[in-house]
């Protein structure tokens, strides 16, 4: 029987417009999107003990080699009939554009290839081929929404892909998958339009539905199949060139599969150049220019045979551990203060921030264990890129465990930060403060120094749990994921009652030159000239806040305003939820020369480029959000 194209009636069934919520998902960046979801599958089809290795090819055929071009052409006539008088001209423009394309000389296609994979049969072919939003995916493998298929069909100008599977029994499948519209097919016997689904195939048309093909089909004249695998060709490519698509792709898969590449579990071949773990230092100097400032500062990471790595155990109260966080991390001059949160298959879901505001460093955190890689597989968005942990059956557990993954992530940087601030200041020779740009030969000596840790090697035991009823609560800021996340630590004491905090400072005094004014009010409304000066904003570049002790509350801030005073001060104040601002009630500062009243404290001599540091403790048992704003008396 011969193959051809055809589109299903809808026999009275939903009308399809466009506009896919499948496809549209991956509209913003469809070649991200392919390249995440594509390594993906690949991953969860590899075989024992093998390096999952993904082809992509670009290449072209003749207008008359698309199978079955004139029955394609047709179906394209006819939708572009049915929708041409669409209020909506992005359908009409769609299928104009097609069929100007279809009878171009060529069409650009694209291959994308698995070996070392176990093909597809059975119920992971229908899934893929033959089914919409369905997954049987087993527990720790990618995709479970069953939406990912969707990515290559973003990527294709006719919305058009062939799917050819080679299994390990020599088993062979072919078809082809349209996602266009419902067209007019004819007129039912009451007078009513007979509309198609919106859904074709290219296959064997039978009595009762449309058969793939069993034989590969062969596009790409310079490829033929010898092992188990699967084949996806992309009809009418999206790229500006093949050069640009190789970058492309490369970037993308470098930033979500960076570890994987680097694990040896996957190795990718764009247009003939190879990318695993022998030639990943290689690709990254090459492409520079493509990569993201995370991808390279990550595999620095990777790199380093100095890399400190910590093992994080992760449990729900009361339970075994689920699995660990393997946390590593550099501080860097110029790092992104993100931490990669990377699944066991070695796919990166996001970047996290707002982890540690007062370093300047790049992380990666590897989820390590089955049990703990399901559970937050089972929180992921069907774009793979968040937790979400309204997505569990128990969405208050999925909260405390993603708190305290990110607590103890927070913790240890923190920590380390509380050893290393004046170990940099020291360096720097500047005594008390930390400027904001040293010379060349200075930054590579702090680097050296900073960066003097043991083996990658070494692991370092954490002992964390999720609070069953945390004591204290505090907003936890994220650019990324779980905006709705609390960020909880356990309070390991309170600040000691009476005079004295270890050389502290200590509210209630005048502010220097102050008379009787009261230092709480300074500053705090527009019209408040004390005593004729003018009052106004300050600006500052690399503000810093860090704890230094969680015993004590007590911080340190660094900062570097861009205006010069002679009489200026700092109100601090903690973000609450909704990033409500309120004041933090200041309990002592350390320097001497310095008071504290409620949430300010002052005065300082600010001068230009010159950086400031102060220690202080608040009142409170919990880590805190906090945003500083600088103010200063002219004159």
């Amino acid at each position: 029987m011969i193959a051809k194209w055809c589109f299903p009636s809808s026999n009275g069934g939903e009308k399809r417009g466009l506009n896919d919520s499948g496809i549209e998902t991956f509209n913003d960046n469809p070649i991200k999107s392919l390249a995440r979801e594509i390594c993906q599958n690949s991953l969860d089809a590899v075989l024992k003990n093998k390096t999952a290795i993904v082809e992509f090819n670009t290449f072209s055929i003749d207008a008359d080699e698309f199978p079955d071009k004139a029955g394609f052409k047709s179906i394209l006539e006819d939708c572009y009939d049915y929708c041409k008088d669409n209020k909506n001209p992005k359908t009409p423009a769609f299928f104009k554009n097609a069929l100007i394309r279809i009878d171009n000389r060529k069409i650009n296609m694209l291959r994308i290839s698995d070996f070392n994979t176990t093909g597809l049969k059975g119920s992971d072919w229908d899934n893929l081929v033959n089914s919409s939003g369905a997954s049987e995916k087993a527990e720790g493998k990618g995709g479970s929404f069953g939406i990912g298929k969707n990515a290559p069909f973003a990527c294709s100008e006719f919305r058009t892909i062939f799917y050819s599977t080679l299994d390990l029994d020599g088993n062979q499948k072919s078809k082809g998958v349209s996602k266009l519209i419902s067209y007019k097919l004819g007129v039912n016997e009451d007078g009513t339009d007979n509309l198609s689904q919106g859904t074709g195939y290219y296959g064997v048309d039978t009595s009762y539905n449309i058969r793939e093909l069993t034989n590969m089909l062969e596009l790409d004249r310079d490829f033929k199949r010898t092992s188990s695998g699967t084949d996806i060709y992309v009809t009418g490519l999206k790229t500006t060139g093949q050069e640009d698509f190789k970058s492309n792709i490369i970037a993308e898969v470098l930033d979500g599969f960076l570890v994987a590449i680097w694990n040896g579990k996957l190795e990718i071949r764009v247009n003939g150049y190879i990318i695993n773990k022998d030639t990943l230092s290689d690709v990254i100097s090459t492409y520079s220019n493509s990569l993201n400032d995370n991808t390279k500062m990550c595999f620095n990471l990777l790199a380093d045979s100095s890399t400190e790595w910590y093992l994080l155990p992760v449990k729900l109260s009361g339970t075994m551990p689920l699995g660990n966080i393997k946390f590593g991390f550099k501080l860097l001059i110029n790092g992104t203060n993100k931490v990669s949160m990377v699944r066991g298959s070695g796919m990166k879901i996001f970047d996290k921030g707002n982890l540690c505001p007062s370093l300047r460093f790049v992380g990666l955190a590897m989820v390590e264990g089955e049990s703990l890689n399901s559970l937050l597989r089972s929180l992921e968005n069907p774009s793979h890129n968040k937790w979400e942990p309204q997505r569990s059956p128990d969405p208050t557990v999925a909260k405390d465990l993603l708190r305290d993954i990110y607590n103890s992530l927070s913790e240890k940087l923190n920590e380390v930060a509380s050893k290393t601030f004046d170990d940099q200041i020291d360096i720097e020779g500047a005594g008390d403060y930390l400027p904001d740009e040293v010379e060349d030969e200075k930054t590579d000596q702090k680097q050296e120094n900073i960066q003097n840790t043991e083996s990658l090697n070494k692991i370092i035991s954490v002992e964390t749990k999720v609070l069953e009823k945390p004591r204290s609560v505090a907003h936890l800021e994220t650019d990324e994921i779980g905006d709705d996340i609390e960020s909880t630590q356990e309070s390991e004491g309170q600040p000691t009652e009476g005079d004295g905090y270890d050389g502290f400072n200590h509210q209630g005094k005048k502010p220097h030159g102050s008379g009787e004014r009261d230092f709480e009010n300074v500053g705090m409304l527009p019209d408040d000239n004390f005593g004729g000066e003018e009052l106004i904003t300050v600006k500052a570049k690399d503000i810093r806040i860090f704890c230094i002790n969680k015993k004590e509350q007590m911080y340190r801030l660094i900062f570097t305003p861009t205006t010069s005073s002679s009489k200026g001060y700092i109100a601090i104040y903690r973000l609450a939820e909704q990033n409500e601002k309120m004041s933090i009630e200041i309990l002592g500062v350390k320097d001497p020369t310095l008071e504290c009243t409620r949430n300010k404290i002052g005065y300082f001599e600010f001068k230009d480029g010159q950086p400031c540091k102060v220690d202080f403790k608040i009142e409170g048992e919990e880590y805190s959000t906090m945003e500083v704003k600088l103010y200063a008396y002219k004159g």
